[in-house]
């Protein structure tokens, strides 16, 4: 993968979310997994469940069924999946990132300017390991990116989605919006046992 440390995207990733639908409520997760079936399974997701669709049959599943979580979970870049809550919340316990796996968290609601977990959360291996824009790791990657609330919110989330982008190899685009993935839907009880 060539060095995305300082690559920026093409288009505004706030504008994109916002003109996709997905700006009110994005809770989002990026997996260092390349197959959907696997993602899925990292979220306990019900593989009977698994309806391929795009963006708007996925809002339109969503809209039929409040009673469950759907995940909208496939490919993101050649070595990630991304997982998108269209409906409840993406919940997943740390160990989903067992063996070595890498998972990415974020998820804020641009009407009411929240940005829960500090922006974005690094689980890796079994393990929560911080807020992602302050680890070390990823320090060359964040180096030219505004985030607080001195930056403003707009500005921060922004900057959270450039870094997810830098990291995984892709940015939000128009064809990342176009592209099908797998509905699937997360039993209430997923994490009970």
């Amino acid at each position: 993968m060539p060095d995305m440390s300082r690559a920026m995207p093409a288009e505004s990733q706030w504008d994109l979310l916002e003109e996709y639908g997905l700006n009110s409520w994005f809770d989002v997760a990026w997996i260092d997994v390349p197959d959907t079936g696997r993602a899925a399974a990292c979220f306990r997701a019900d593989p009977d469940s698994a309806i391929p669709c795009d963006l708007d049959a996925a809002f339109a599943r969503a809209g039929d069924d409040t009673q469950n979580n759907l995940l909208w979970i496939g490919a993101h870049s050649l070595d990630w999946s991304v997982a998108v809550a269209m409906s409840g919340s993406l919940s997943f316990e740390k160990e989903a990132s067992a063996s070595a796996r890498r998972i990415f968290t974020h998820k804020h609601m641009a009407d009411i300017y929240e940005l829960s977990n500090e922006g974005m959360l690094y689980y890796f291996d079994g393990k929560l390991i911080g807020t992602l824009g302050v680890i070390e790791e990823f320090q060359e990657c964040t180096r030219d990116l505004e985030v607080g609330w001195d930056a403003g919110f707009r500005q921060t989330v922004e900057s959270f989605l450039i870094l997810a982008g830098r990291i995984t190899g892709r940015f939000l685009d128009r064809d990342w919006f176009a592209t099908p993935r797998v509905l699937y839907r997360i039993p209430g009880d997923a994490w009970s046992h």
